[in-house]
């Protein structure tokens, strides 16, 4: 219903410009961001808005100022709501009430009750839920006895009742509002006269319904907020829908005429993306102080077990001295059994200290998986439009910003996984996953994959392969690839207008076959004081002061790392303008036995075509991605937003296969599939998820989960069909 909207706009802009009281004048640093922020969010300049809610909370945080910290949740959460993430929504409003209620602020309490009952009864539709909120906010304003308040928290009630068919109590509280009410007030006007309008007009009295609706655009002001245009966008949708209803076509036809120019005015596309960019940043915050805190009490408490271990040392000798000395006096064993006391109450103490360090590690450990998860996420999105666009509109390969968005995109996910990477190492939080493979064809994708590295340098890549090496080889094909292409990509960095060599070949060290894989580039070179320090984490090699090469600087120490786990070694061997070449040592595991591998390959390269896929995924953007993906190779698909839906869809069709996303609202991703499992559904299903994929794999291994494999978005089309083609 239109008049929802208006009413919930009206309310929304109030309490937006009411909040500010709540924070405190005195602090102008402090004010000033809240009100940037604002007026972002009015403005609908969402990343403008979030970026100053964030440092207002960061301040707060740090100040253990609540009530700047609640008013910061509430216009986070009114930009999650503007987005249409409601549940993220809903905890920073739950987590703005938990601030008020400590800095014991009824009026920012007040507020942020109302933005909770807006979103239960205007987005969630829980009209319920919303008139127990709005009650909640309507004893707040009494007791403040804040006139205006209350009227808003009327008019709140009067739409909630209306809604509920219970239109006695919805016009009692419209005729409080009427006494409060004065001529000049633009939102409760809106509010009222809309309200009205639709009371006369399910009441059936046209010509008072009809009244109260004009009202609203005869006592129009306009004003420079985004906000009012929405309002007055909704108004005209509102009038064209009355008079629709009422068959007054020509009437309709004009209102929804001017209802469709402001739609047309207001439309933005990059919103979204820019909003759940930006939303990443809030929730990196909030993990950011909760790590800190635990890794500051991880310090303190290795302080303590120092302290300890000298102590402990200390009172050993004693007790030595103790037990040679109660051969004269009994008072020395009486000093023994005291220190020995003092001892088990130290030991105690560093169990304590040992524990929570090990909490300190596993807290560390779920931060960078979330991390892991809500970057990967809208990575996806961005990367998988971009080539949308590239498909659909050929002559973009030629913009400039539309090759930087690309290169930008995926530099970042290069980024993420090579930190992501790194923590994983030093937790050994790794294990391998040896198959057979084709060693040529697979180095042969990791050359193609490089090629475009390549040109952008203009350099050429050169593959060799000794006779004496087998086709098939036993070895981890992720780690394997990741070592060459780290490997190649750094050399092909450092390289221009030259040559990148990949040669591999059997070698015999003690009686022992190992694999050596070698990458020599024409390259930059390095100087030799740098060679120890290449594999360090975060080094990067200042060799051209005219030149920068930039780059996390943490590519060569996973190699290094991996190679190590691999059992094997790497050394470097580098001249200044002359080029590198870097050797690595593998030990060599011959293959299994290989059954019919001609038609394996055979098989691999059929395309697939018209498979009937169920897609199961809560995100916008990236439902738009898959979508377009299987369009555009001719499959057909199903869309479900939750396992639940998911569930009632292959209970009711046949699929090919399943795309699962992991986390979702309602039920997620492993839940579902365990009870599609249970249905004795047999139909396979692929995780598409930007959780950390070896988790999922160990639990697929140990048959827990329902699931058939996994793919970490963002992923290639190519991937998406290398991996249904293994169970089609």
């Amino acid at each position: 219903m239109f008049k929802k909207a208006i009413v919930f706009f009206c309310l929304l802009f109030f309490f937006q410009l009411s909040f500010g009281q709540g924070i405190g004048y005195k602090d102008k640093y402090a004010r000033g961001l809240y009100d940037k922020a604002l007026k972002g969010l009015n403005d609908l300049k969402c990343s403008e808005s979030l970026l100053y809610s964030q440092q207002l909370l960061e301040y707060a945080l740090k100040r253990n100022k609540y009530d700047m910290a609640a008013a910061s949740y509430n216009i986070i959460g009114l930009n999650f709501e503007e987005f249409g993430d409601l549940k993220k929504s809903i905890q920073y409003y739950n987590s703005g009430v938990s601030y008020a209620q400590l800095a014991k602020n009824d009026t920012i309490e007040n507020y942020l009750y109302n933005n909770i009952g807006n979103l239960y009864y205007f987005r969630l539709k829980d009209s319920k839920k919303g008139l127990y909120y709005y009650q909640k906010s309507y004893e707040l304003s009494k007791r403040l006895d804040a006139p205006r308040d209350i009227a808003f928290a009327e008019i709140n009630l009067a739409d909630v009742y209306l809604e509920l068919n219970e239109f006695d109590k919805g016009k009692y509280y419209l005729q409080l509002v009427e006494k409060k009410m004065s001529p000049d007030d633009y939102e409760m006007g809106m509010s009222y006269y809309s309200l009205m309008g639709y009371y006369y007009e399910i009441k059936g009295d046209f010509v008072n319904a009809e009244k109260n609706y004009l009202k609203c655009i005869s006592d129009f002001q306009h004003q420079e907020f985004e906000y009012h245009k929405s309002h007055q966008m909704d108004i005209y949708a509102m009038i064209y829908a009355f008079y629709k209803k009422n068959k007054k076509t020509e009437q309709a036809l004009y209102y929804l005429e001017k209802h469709d120019q402001l739609q047309d005015e207001l439309f933005s596309k990059e919103r979204n993306i820019e909003i759940k960019m930006a939303g990443g940043d809030i929730e990196a915050l909030e993990y950011k102080y909760k790590v800190q805190q635990i890794e500051t009490e991880k310090r303190i408490q290795e302080q303590k077990m120092k302290a300890s271990s000298r102590f402990n040392k200390v009172v050993l000798w004693f007790l030595g001295f103790v037990i040679v000395f109660l051969i004269f006096i009994f008072k020395g064993f009486v000093n023994y059994r005291n220190l020995s006391k003092k001892l088990s109450d130290y030991n105690f103490q560093l169990q304590v200290a040992r524990e929570k360090s090990e909490e300190a590690t596993r807290l560390k450990t779920q931060f960078l998986s979330n991390v892991s998860h809500e970057l990967r996420t809208p990575l996806y999105g961005v990367i998988g439009m971009a080539e949308i666009l590239e498909s659909e509109h050929k002559e973009i390969k030629k913009s400039p910003y539309f090759n930087a968005l690309k290169f930008s995109s995926h530099y970042l996910l290069t980024l993420i996984n090579d930190v992501l990477n790194v923590y994983k190492i030093e937790d050994n939080d790794i294990e391998f996953n040896y198959e057979n493979i084709n060693v040529r064809e697979e180095i042969g994708h990791i050359k193609e994959s490089m090629n475009v590295i390549a040109k952008s340098n203009k350099n050429e890549i050169i593959v060799s392969i000794a006779d004496d090496v087998p086709q098939y080889i036993k070895t981890d094909l992720t780690r394997f690839s990741q070592i060459l292409i780290n490997l190649a990509s750094n050399s092909l960095k450092f390289t221009k207008k030259g040559k990148v060599t990949i040669s591999l070949s059997l070698d015999k060290v003690n009686d022992n076959s190992f694999l050596k894989l070698e990458v020599l580039d024409t390259g930059i070179g390095i100087p030799e004081e740098y060679i120890d320090k290449i594999f360090e984490k975060f080094v990067q090699v200042d060799v051209n002061l005219q030149e920068q090469y930039k780059g996390t600087g943490l590519g060569l120490s996973i190699v290094k790392r991996l190679v190590e786990l691999f059992k094997g070694s790497i050394s470097v061997e580098s001249k200044i303008n002359e080029g590198s070449k870097f050797t690595v040592m593998f030990p060599h595991i011959p293959a299994d036995e290989i059954v019919a591998s001609d038609q394996l390959k055979t098989h691999s390269q059929k395309k697939l075509k018209n498979l009937n896929i169920l897609v199961v995924e809560d995100n916008k953007i990236n439902q738009m991605v898959t979508k377009k993906l299987l369009e555009k190779n001719g499959h057909s698909y199903q869309m479900a937003e939750n396992g639940l839906e998911a569930l009632q869809l292959v209970e009711q069709n046949t699929f090919d296969i399943i795309l699962m996303d992991i986390n979702m609202p309602v039920m997620n991703g492993i839940e579902a599939s365990i009870k599609m499992r249970n249905l004795g559904i047999k139909t396979p299903i692929i995780a598409l998820t930007a959780s950390d994929k070896e988790n999922i794999l160990k639990e697929i291994l140990e048959k827990k989960n329902g699931l058939t494999d996994v793919l970490v978005k963002p992923f290639e089309y190519s991937d998406l069909e290398n991996v249904i083609s293994r169970y089609i």
